[in-house]
């Protein structure tokens, strides 16, 4: 996983504790580090329990978050491996081992007969919408569930703000 590391200059120095800008904005950058690595690790976890490594399962979410493409658009084996940074050979190894499980499926296109496209199956796709919920959902609805209703209040709050700085 990167850890990206901001340079940060703030003009208004230190506050009434001491603490500068620049080491809060770092504090919240290693706090969002961790619940990054934390999430990754619950997802990893969880594929394990389903018999999938953390490729395959990364691969499946690829494929998932492209489904609203037409099926005839559906992405290639090269495609995937452009976007997810990985060698062709590497990955035909994994949709192999995801077709055996019945979890995807290579279609050949119809435009042109050296081209597989691939797609989820029904399992597959339920597969990934039931990791993503026992990983993230149910993990992070638990642990927010424990927070007082003030701290909650808080973190909704900051959120909405980084998201509105984060979108402009």
């Amino acid at each position: 996983m990167n850890t990206l590391i901001y340079r940060v200059t703030i003009k208004s120095g230190c506050d009434k504790f001491g603490v500068t800008m620049e080491t809060k904005i770092v504090e919240a950058l290693k706090y969002w580090n961790l619940l990054n690595r934390t999430i990754h690790l619950k997802h990893h976890e969880t594929a394990r329990k389903y018999n999938l490594t953390l490729e395959q399962f990364h691969l499946l979410l690829e494929l998932y978050e492209l489904e609203d493409l037409p099926r005839g658009q559906s992405p290639t084996v090269g495609e995937i491996a452009n976007r997810s940074g990985n060698a062709p050979h590497t990955l035909s190894e994994r949709i192999k081992r995801l077709e055996k499980k019945g979890l995807i499926i290579k279609i050949k296109d119809t435009r042109d007969l050296r081209v597989s496209r691939v797609v989820l199956t029904a399992q597959g796709r339920e597969l990934v919408k039931r990791i993503k919920k026992e990983s993230r959902d149910i993990f992070f609805y638990t642990a927010l569930e424990k927070m007082d209703e003030k701290s909650l209040d808080c973190l909704v709050e900051c959120f909405k703000e980084l998201f509105k700085e984060l979108s402009h």
